[in-house]
């Protein structure tokens, strides 16, 4: 949908998510690409790292923001807009994984990321790209549900209680989830040989890697 020419673009960045929401929900679609701009690099990167096909990750990346204008009024402007959007990406990706010749099918690596910190020297760079391409091998070794809650709290740094939303469980379920999946990441890391143990997950801004 082309944004209306009611709302200037500019001073889009200084609005908060709830308040860019409650222009779409008037009719006004200029704030998409601002939205877009916020959240289409992490959305695209936990989608990557769920399905591990980069084609399936575009073409959920594009679909939530489709549904975010077609659903708007069904955003609660009390909610966060992240736990929407990644509510909306997660049902994709469980429907994805639902059809039987998605479950095998995998593409080389392509995340978004942000370019590395310039203190970094090169060998640094490169540890952390291998490192990357250990845990998405890791990852794979999860079931999808603790998969889907070990990206959503490690690394798009979402509560406990924002994911047990997203997942439809209670929050001791997502704890159970997320401590079955770093215990078997330990397990997988080591046998690659690799760490014998999981490092530092941080919390990732839209793009950036992390390293388990």
């Amino acid at each position: 949908m082309m944004p209306s020419k009611g709302t200037e673009p500019g001073p889009m960045k200084h609005l908060s998510d709830q308040e860019l929401m409650r222009i779409v929900q008037g009719g006004d679609y200029a704030p998409a690409s601002e939205i877009y701009d916020r959240y289409s690099g992490r959305i695209y990167n936990f989608a990557f790292r769920f399905l591990k096909n980069a084609e399936a990750a575009e073409d959920a990346t594009q679909e939530v923001f489709v549904k975010m204008l077609k659903y708007a009024n069904q955003f609660h402007g009390d909610a966060k807009l992240s736990t929407w959007l990644f509510s909306i990406t997660a049902n994709w990706c469980r429907d994805y994984l639902r059809k039987a010749d998605n479950k095998a099918k995998e593409t080389e690596e392509v995340l978004i990321s942000l370019p590395a910190p310039s203190e970094l020297a090169p060998d640094r760079t490169l540890e952390r790209r291998e490192n990357e391409q250990l845990v998405q091998k890791a990852l794979q070794a999860l079931t999808p549900e603790q998969r889907e809650a070990i990206l959503l709290s490690r690394y798009q740094g979402l509560s406990y209680a924002e994911i047990a939303q997203i997942a439809g469980c209670s929050e001791g379920a997502v704890k159970t989830r997320v401590f079955r999946a770093m215990e078997t990441l330990k397990k997988t890391l080591a046998g690659f040989g690799g760490r014998d143990g999981v490092g530092r997950v941080a919390p990732l801004e839209a793009g950036e890697r992390g390293v388990i």
